[in-house]
């Protein structure tokens, strides 16, 4: 894990999330980008989750942690979109359009 100790929260990265940021082009700057200032956060009932919503159709999936955010997956517009349609309100409930994380 991969762990960011920026002011204020501390935020952890699984490996599976560098994977995934890796093979997407997705980097660091802009999962912290998303996590400041999303568009909009989503819970994911199934998996007690969240999913913060950026530009350019980035989600990142996290998890508190105990004191810490612990990102768990990154996904580019077309996985995440896959995801809504499949599941839909069943699944995931939207919170709030902008609330902030950090």
């Amino acid at each position: 894990m991969f762990s960011d100790d920026s002011p204020g929260q501390s935020i952890i990265f699984s490996k599976h999330s560098l994977r995934r940021m890796y093979e997407r082009k997705i980097s660091l700057d802009e999962v912290l980008e998303v996590l400041s200032s999303p568009l909009g956060i989503i819970y994911d009932k199934h998996n007690d989750v969240y999913i913060a919503l950026g530009h350019q159709g980035i989600a990142v999936v996290y998890a508190f942690r105990a004191s810490k955010i612990e990102i768990l997956t990154v996904l580019g517009k077309r996985e995440f979109s896959a995801l809504q349609k499949k599941f839909g309100e069943r699944r995931y409930k939207t919170i709030w359009p902008g609330t902030r994380i950090l």
